[in-house]
């Protein structure tokens, strides 16, 4: 049985399962020293990218694979172990990321090969429900290699759950749906899209408390657009390198994230950069870069912020290991803390 004080939470990893990883990893995080414990693993096939429901007695996976084998899978956390419920074909394929709703009884997933979007409804145990719409998107973008069609990568909802945005980086697009609820019925109705800089590629996106800026990561150009929300439309405002002064590799952005107090904004570039950026958010929603860490490893990944704020961990999927980061949390700044959590192919981490 897990053992825990206040200091320790459970920390789960998702990975790829090509290089002999297990499935899905839980870890006890210590808050205070930074140390992490394995405890348990539970066997599946690419749980690359995973969500956990607010109460955090559910846990939900994607199997990242063709679109034969495609799905994504809920758990119980019992807060010792997770026990495998049901799970449903995504219907695309390199289902790539899930979201579910606080508010709503709704699981999310986007395909990034099959180029569309999932929503299941979720029973009233958590357990996934039918897949109630495929919301294919077609389009293309001028890089031939990457942008020959869809590629739908994330999607999110808004603080009040009216909304869902969803990244295209195939179209160089983000569209806005409507989440519709009548009579116990859910749809999701596209409402505007906006259109990102060509060749960019986004990938992932947050939004500010007031949801008046809406900060967009281009995978392709490492770069973060910023849009300001007028009536509404949504129009750019600028866009910042998350690369160093000087840099000229390989780009590969893959995660972007909010501080807990919205004051700094984080993002992450694999490639040739292997590196995460540190910027100040401006009075008016303008991104100020500090500083940009070296992760201290390879294909920094997804990555994410302790709750109470004073840990950054960084998932490096090329190196096989999880390196911590201090955070102060007057400045934002990190520090390396020395310690790693080795795990093979490491792609997500969710507290």
């Amino acid at each position: 049985m897990l053992k825990s004080t206040a200091q320790e939470i459970p920390m789960f990893v998702g990975t790829y399962t090509n290089k002999g990883s297990q499935g899905i990893y839980l870890y006890m995080f210590d808050s205070e020293t930074g140390d992490a414990v394995l405890y348990a693993a539970t066997a599946a096939q690419d749980p690359s990218f995973l969500a956990r429901s607010e109460d955090g007695n559910m846990l939900y996976a994607v199997r990242e694979q063709d679109a034969e084998t495609a799905e994504v899978a809920a758990y119980t956390f019992d807060g010792d172990l997770l026990s495998f419920v049901n799970s449903q074909p995504t219907g695309g394929g390199a289902p790539c990321h899930v979201v579910v709703g606080r508010k709503h009884p709704l699981a999310l997933v986007s395909n990034y090969g099959g180029g569309s979007l999932a929503v299941f409804k979720l029973d009233d145990n958590g357990a996934l429900g039918e897949r109630i719409q495929l919301i294919q998107q077609e389009g293309q973008g001028p890089d031939s290699d990457r942008q020959e069609a869809s590629h739908v990568h994330s999607a999110f909802f808004t603080a009040d759950e009216k909304r869902v945005f969803v990244q295209d980086l195939g179209a160089d697009r983000v569209t806005i749906y409507r989440v519709s609820h009548e009579r116990d019925q859910y749809k999701l109705v596209e409402e505007t899209v906006i259109a990102t800089p060509p060749g960019g590629g986004p990938r992932h996106l947050i939004l500010d408390q007031a949801e008046k800026n809406c900060y967009v990561l281009l995978e392709m150009k490492a770069q973060i657009a910023r849009y300001r929300k007028e009536k509404d439309d949504w129009k750019l405002v600028d866009t910042v390198s998350i690369n160093a002064d000087g840099f000229a590799g390989e780009n590969g952005a893959a995660e972007i994230k909010f501080s807990p107090d919205y004051k700094f904004v984080y993002a992450s570039n694999r490639g040739e950069a292997n590196s995460i950026a540190l910027f100040e958010v401006g009075k008016s929603g303008e991104l100020l870069k500090k500083e940009v860490y070296a992760v201290e490893g390879k294909e920094p990944r997804n990555f994410n912020i302790s709750p109470d704020g004073k840990f950054l961990l960084v998932a490096n999927q090329g190196t096989d290991d999880i390196v911590v980061f201090r955070r102060d949390l007057n400045s934002g700044e990190l520090e390396d803390t020395g310690k790693k959590i080795e795990v093979s192919t490491p792609v997500c981490i969710i507290f």
